[in-house]
């Protein structure tokens, strides 16, 4: 596989949009967990909420995300398929399908403008990547230690 080194600087890029989504959804998410259940408490405490609440759960599919894109930009070598493959799990997560992550991220963007300035960067910066169709079958290669690992983390 050839290695595409040129789209470091891209996925970087999107790798920093998608920080501050998540930044701009946990800020926001713990607003609505004050004003709904109680004070979230100083940044110990917050952790612990973002770790073990199931207020915060749905949130964990984009930390997970994060921590796999930080995994694979400390590689040396980033073939366009797999890169490609980032853009396709990047838009799973943010566009509308149905997806329970889905259902609760619709309504933070209708809402909150700092989460829209963040989807809408996160969008920006996915267009420096392949498209989709590039990566299908790398994407699949990359998906699945995502799903593996999780299993294992699960058990």
């Amino acid at each position: 596989m050839a290695a595409e080194s040129n789209h470091k600087p891209a996925l970087l890029e999107v790798a920093e949009a998608l920080r501050e989504v998540h930044r701009a959804l946990v800020a926001a998410t713990r607003a609505t967990y004050e004003r709904e259940v109680a004070p979230a408490g100083g940044p110990g405490h917050m952790l612990r909420l973002l770790t073990e609440d199931p207020f915060f759960a749905w949130l964990h599919p984009m930390s997970e995300l994060i921590v796999d894109l930080d995994a694979l930009l400390a590689q040396e070598l980033l073939p366009a398929g797999t890169v490609a493959g980032v853009r396709l799990e990047v838009d799973r997560l943010t566009q509308a399908g149905g997806s329970s992550f889905w259902d609760k991220y619709a309504p933070f963007l209708q809402s909150e403008p700092q989460v829209a300035m963040a989807h809408g960067r996160l969008k920006q910066a996915l267009k420096a990547l392949p498209p989709a169709a590039v990566g299908l079958h790398e994407r699949k290669r990359w998906a699945a230690p995502r799903v593996h690992a999780k299993r294992k983390t699960r058990s």
